[in-house]
């Protein structure tokens, strides 16, 4: 995927689905980039993301409260999720024609909130063999250094030791272990190589702290 302002991943999915990450590097507003994508302010569907494992069916624009994650069915309905470092989570499952759209930093990521949407999803008629994964950029393995305690919460193949305090962890291979354990074809998940630290054009809250701005990831039906 090339790194740009406004990058269009339908392509690991299919034609029916319209998916964009927007890097943001002028800082606009989510409103903006969506006119600029061709979607309506109107259609947007977005969780307040509180770092839960929380994961909400929803058939209606808006904001809600105390969850990390949506999934729908609906055509006209497009989620919307903000990042500075988590994954943007884009999930499709064609057969029923279901999209989910979920933030999973480190805490979302280590309590369950992947597992979460695949069960969600398997709720509403999803086939595991089905299900397409595609993890949009974020914060590398290569830069995202954390404490002993949290570095517990990830499997070995997911961290390296730095010393007796600091380890290294990779959200995007914590991700993909745990959906291919669930069941997950391992050739129906993609992921950026964009390290949000590493790239200037991306923001990045463990590089620039409450100076960071905001990258948006959309997800709709055509």
């Amino acid at each position: 995927m090339e790194i740009n302002s406004l990058s269009n991943i339908s392509q690991y999915f299919t034609t029916d689905v319209h998916s964009v990450f927007a890097c943001n590097p002028d800082g606009e507003t989510h409103l903006s980039i969506a006119r600029h994508a061709g979607f309506s302010p109107d259609s947007l569907a977005f969780p307040q993301q509180v770092h839960s494992t929380e994961v909400k069916w929803v058939d209606t624009p808006g904001k809600y409260s105390l969850v990390d994650g949506l999934i729908t069915s609906k055509t006209d309905l497009i989620l919307t999720l903000k990042v500075a470092d988590c994954v943007p989570v884009y999930f499709f499952e064609p057969k029923k024609h279901m999209i989910g759209l979920v933030h999973s930093g480190w805490r979302g990521t280590a309590g369950g909130i992947i597992i979460n949407t695949i069960k969600l999803m398997q709720q509403h008629g999803a086939q595991i063999g089905k299900i397409l994964v595609y993890m949009g950029p974020a914060i590398g393995g290569c830069c995202y250094e954390v404490d002993t305690e949290v570095s517990n919460l990830f499997d070995n193949e997911s961290k390296l030791k730095v010393n007796n305090r600091k380890w290294k962890i990779d959200l995007h291979k914590q991700i993909r272990l745990q959906l291919i354990e669930f069941g997950i074809s391992v050739t129906n998940i993609q992921a950026s190589d964009i390290c949000t630290y590493e790239s200037q054009i991306c923001h990045s809250y463990r590089r620039d702290g409450s100076e960071a701005g905001r990258m948006y990831a959309f997800m709709g039906m055509k």
